[in-house]
């Protein structure tokens, strides 16, 4: 078991070297990459295809692609207010994150999959949507101090995906919850 996490460990760190050669931050005068370029439909058909398990995940694409599979199934879920199970799947996606965070806490908008290949690679920003959707369905069921709490976290999720790619979409996500914390941040 040790050997297996070293083995990622090192998957991880030297993906992790390799992606941040060329990284600059954002100039702060720059405007914000406009959401019909950088949205949510745009990762979920860019991660979709062959599913990919937690057993299964060993390199930062996996977790990557595993965290954005999850969360698409939720939506669907959420959309049809199947609520226990979305939330399952939220949780499950924020996993996969997490786990990718430890070692790539930077969103990007061109991340450098593989040779000539670059993809949407919005850790930070997915997980602070998960955030505010299970916020949403805790309110929905009358739990109001949980919710606030999940949205706090993803207000510092999406305070982080923003410090490293200004995207429309992470600005509107931030909006979207500073007006449901209120006064309460």
């Amino acid at each position: 078991m040790k050997e297996k996490s070293f083995a990622v460990f090192i998957v991880f760190v030297l993906l992790a070297f390799q992606g941040c050669a060329g990284i600059t931050p954002p100039p702060e005068g720059k405007p914000p990459i406009p959401l019909k370029k950088a949205n949510l439909e745009a990762v979920f058909e860019e991660n979709d295809g062959l599913e990919v398990t937690w057993e299964d995940a060993k390199e930062v694409r996996d977790f990557y692609r595993g965290g954005v599979q999850h969360k698409a199934k939720a939506e669907k879920l959420f959309r049809e207010k199947a609520y226990p199970e979305a939330m399952k799947l939220y949780k499950s996606s924020n996993d996969f994150f997490d786990k990718l965070l430890q070692y790539l806490d930077e969103d990007w908008a061109e991340f450098p999959l593989f040779e000539g290949t670059n993809i949407f690679f919005f850790p930070n920003l997915l997980e602070a949507d998960n955030y505010l959707k299970m916020g949403l369905i805790l309110k929905a069921t009358g739990r109001e101090g949980p919710a606030q709490s999940n949205w706090k976290r993803a207000l510092s999720s999406v305070k982080k995906s923003l410090r490293s790619e200004r995207t429309e979409w992470g600005l509107t996500l931030q909006q979207e919850l500073l007006g449901l914390l209120g006064s309460k941040i």
